[in-house]
């Protein structure tokens, strides 16, 4: 970005209004050097990254970036406060594009929420079953491969239900353990949430480090928001077509019949992914921070304790390669389509909203609560087999909110998001069920694989 002289040569004798350039706040993401953006204002963390109450590696992923919409969804009024005091400057450039000022439906909202947890004395980060459910499926994750191998490795009905089991109780800890941890939605004690995250990279061989830059700090601040929202993210010819922009290929008219055999290998499709968004320091569009030695040493043992466990040491046990092949398919498989399709029935559907950047201003012209709840869809609410099976993200309007509440509390808190939404004519759009909220994502696939009208 080219800066004019006259704006260079200007200096001040208070040091937090400074002109920062962007290019300089995107050089500063470093463990010795970490700044953010909050609001247009800089500031430099590097002091307070081990002292953050949610763990250093949060401020590391935010390093170099403007992270305003990230900090408010975890942070109040105090912590902002907080903040001040490390103000190195304003920032001179734009490196996402901001939302306008919380109107009135996100401040009441907010209060309605707050004041719920308050007067209830719930702390909405705490959830004992949760932390029993954790438990019990890291548990059923481990038993499930050992009977697999050891006691049932030459019944071959019950190996193959056992690879079954085993890739569902994967799925489980993904929508459950891993996604709570990653969003420090499960107590308060980083080390936990952590430790939780890993099971992605040890359990899945995929990367907790990479799915937080996707996820945290890019789909829940961006939510389908083409150019920001990495989950959709699509190369010029891709295996689907899911928003307009994207050229048309003859093939995409029958994409609604083979994208969801395709879903069946999103496991493998990551893992080659993490080893190319590693190498070119992206995730999507999100610029990735350089890995610290920790983060290498969880991204590569994660993968070789993966392909290890399940495919070296079967075969070093004596068992045959077509059985190791099969189950680690069937195992995959199982563990892709669950984690698939609850994902792709919140967002990916044709009813929700796909807000768009302001050319002009190349900011976004809907409120960031707003956006959150048109831009997702919820289902089965008041289930609660479907909300043990989902992870509770068929509450998936409350929990992008709030995503630091645990899934315990997200029924409540979505009645209150749904009330207030209808009270200012705010969009929410429910499924009755699962099989519904899926076909509202088979209904996207329909309609953009139907060729565009020529003009």
């Amino acid at each position: 970005m080219h800066i004019d002289d006259s704006v260079t040569k200007l200096i001040f004798t208070d040091s937090t209004s400074k002109v920062i350039p962007l290019d300089k706040l995107r050089k500063a993401c470093t463990l010795n050097k970490a700044w953010v953006c909050v609001d247009g204002a800089v500031y430099d963390l590097t002091k307070f990254m081990c002292q953050h109450p949610g763990g250093w590696e949060f401020i590391y992923l935010a390093a170099g970036k403007d992270v305003s919409q990230v900090f408010k969804s975890y942070h109040g009024r105090a912590q902002h406060q907080a903040l001040l005091k490390y103000k190195i400057g304003t920032l001179l450039g734009k490196d996402v594009p901001s939302f306008p000022p919380e109107a009135e439906f996100s401040l009441t909202l907010k209060n309605r929420v707050n004041n719920y947890f308050r007067s209830s004395r719930i702390d909405p980060r705490r959830s004992l079953s949760g932390y029993i459910r954790y438990f019990l499926t890291a548990l059923s994750i481990c038993s499930f491969y050992w009977l697999q191998w050891t006691t049932f490795r030459n019944a071959e009905f019950m190996f193959y239900v056992l690879s079954i089991a085993l890739g569902a109780a994967i799925a489980q800890y993904s929508l459950s353990a891993f996604h709570d941890g990653s969003h420090g939605a499960a107590g308060h004690s980083p080390v936990v949430w952590r430790i939780l995250a890993m099971g992605h990279d040890f359990f899945n061989g995929c990367s907790s480090t990479l799915w937080a830059y996707q996820h945290i700090m890019s789909h829940h601040i961006f939510t389908n928001v083409e150019g920001f929202d990495s989950d959709i993210d699509t190369s010029d010819m891709e295996f689907y077509r899911i928003k307009h922009s994207q050229a048309y290929f003859a093939i995409y008219k029958y994409q609604r019949i083979y994208a969801p055999i395709l879903y069946f290998f999103l496991g493998i499709s990551i893992r080659i992914g993490d080893l190319w968004n590693l190498y070119r320091g992206r995730r999507g569009p999100l610029r990735v921070n350089t890995f610290t030695l920790s983060q290498h040493i969880i991204f590569w043992g994660g993968k070789l304790f993966f392909h290890t466990t399940r495919i070296i040491l079967p075969l070093y046990w004596g068992n045959p390669l077509w059985s190791v092949i099969s189950a680690f398919l069937l195992t995959d498989c199982t563990f892709s389509i669950i984690v698939t399709m609850i994902f792709q029935a919140t967002h990916l559907v044709e009813t929700v909203a796909f807000p768009q950047v302001n050319p002009h201003t190349g900011n976004i012209d809907m409120e960031w609560t707003r956006l959150q709840v048109e831009t997702a869809q919820d289902y089965s609410h008041d289930k609660p087999l479907m909300s043990f099976f989902s992870g509770s993200l068929n509450y998936q309007v409350a929990h992008h909110l709030f995503p630091y509440v645990a899934q315990e509390h997200l029924p409540a808190v979505t009645r209150i998001v749904r009330q207030t939404a209808q009270e200012f004519s705010v969009k929410y759009e429910i499924k009755e069920g699962l099989w519904a909220a899926i076909g509202g994502h088979m209904g996207l696939l329909k309609m953009l694989g139907t060729p565009p009208t020529s003009h």
